[in-house]
């Protein structure tokens, strides 16, 4: 078979550059980067999302922003650089001629990611209306903006589920009731090493009030499923009750034992180790803080520095009747495991990591 022509690359400058198995699209041996002739790019991409017919990245790209020095393969002109989006910096290489599109090797993934990108920009920029203004006002709860999980959250769902069954169950028969706490909630006095290994689980959907049950499921609601998306079903139930497990020892390891015995109840531990992944893994995301009646976005980092700082007020001015020690150590256990994580979720989340780059402007 006859060896195929190389042609010089807009980059590496070498004639490194060669055909794939799309005659339209060439790839460079040396730096990786690929050439895409008039038409090809749109191709390329519609063809990686099942939902788009056709696309034209041409229609979405940010303003021209300078003249590039590399030159078209083809016209042997100077290129322009673009912004991809306008809501995402990366800049890439069109030719005022042809049309054609060179890509570095670090952009290939982010351009035919651009329509999810995209979309996920557009959530995140979403502006605050007077709907989620009454819904804080009114219920003191953070309104989210995030992208929108690609799988329906059953663990998430069944959590909450579980949680306000027993608590409906309670309120139902005051018998049920004592019993739930009984043999439920966590008590340090438990003699039975399974009974006390059995209630580090079981205390997590128990809950002492409907503010109690209300807070956490909410925040279980509006952060689960992303954490889910994210983890998978298996994966998350095991961080969810793993953490809840971790929360409880935290507790009784610096409760005071001269109080009496340390009785626990309720998931707002592994809920604040949920926060700690969430902060780790979901920066680009936005949390709602009503200050008095003016409405906030806040990054995460802020809005869960304010609520440690709170916890962090309880806990040392002694204020009695909330596991202080389980939220603080269940959000410090979130965020080293989200830390170790980080790698492993992003390469199986590629939309999250790059969210996460600074290439990714956002709105607060």
């Amino acid at each position: 078979m006859p060896k195929t022509r190389a042609h010089p690359c807009p980059s590496c400058a070498t004639n490194s550059l060669e055909a794939t198995s799309t005659p339209s699209i060439q790839s460079c041996r040396h730096c990786h980067g690929m050439w895409f002739e008039d038409g090809a790019l749109n191709q390329a991409i519609a063809n990686r999302h099942e939902h788009i017919d056709h696309y034209d990245h041409e229609q979405h790209l940010g303003s021209a922003l300078r003249t590039s020095d590399r030159q078209c393969r083809r016209c042997r002109v100077s290129m322009v650089h673009y912004q991809l989006l306008e809501h995402y910096t990366t800049e890439i290489d069109c030719c005022p001629s042809c049309d054609g599109v060179w890509l570095d090797k670090h952009e290939v993934d982010q351009v035919m990611h651009s329509p999810e990108l995209k979309r996920a920009l557009n959530n995140l920029n979403e502006k605050v209306s007077w709907k989620s203004w009454l819904f804080q006002f009114f219920t003191a709860m953070p309104v989210e903006y995030n992208i929108k999980p690609r799988r329906t959250p059953w663990v998430t769902r069944a959590l909450i589920a579980l949680c306000s069954i027993v608590f409906i169950a309670g309120l139902l028969s005051p018998e049920i009731n004592d019993w739930v706490f009984a043999y439920w909630g966590f008590n340090s006095e438990n003699q039975s090493p399974a009974h006390f290994a059995i209630q580090l689980l079981t205390y997590q959907f128990v809950h002492g009030g409907f503010m109690h049950l209300a807070g956490n499921m909410y925040f279980l609601w509006i952060i689960g499923d992303n954490l889910e998306d994210a983890l998978g079903h298996g994966a998350f139930l095991v961080m969810y009750l793993f953490a809840g497990v971790m929360a409880a020892l935290a507790e009784l390891l610096l409760f005071d034992s001269s109080q009496g015995p340390l009785l626990l109840v309720g998931a707002s531990g592994s809920i604040a180790a949920l926060f700690g992944l969430y902060l780790m893994w979901f920066r680009h995301a936005s949390l709602t803080f009503m200050f008095f009646v003016y409405q906030k976005k806040l990054a995460p980092h802020w809005y869960f520095l304010i609520w440690s700082l709170i916890n962090l007020f309880g806990m040392f001015s002694g204020q009695g009747g909330v596991a202080w020690v389980a939220h603080l150590g269940g959000f410090a256990l979130g965020l080293l495991l989200g830390y170790l994580l980080r790698d492993y979720v992003f390469r199986k989340n590629p939309l999250i990591a790059m969210l996460n780059r600074p290439e990714a402007e956002l709105r607060r």
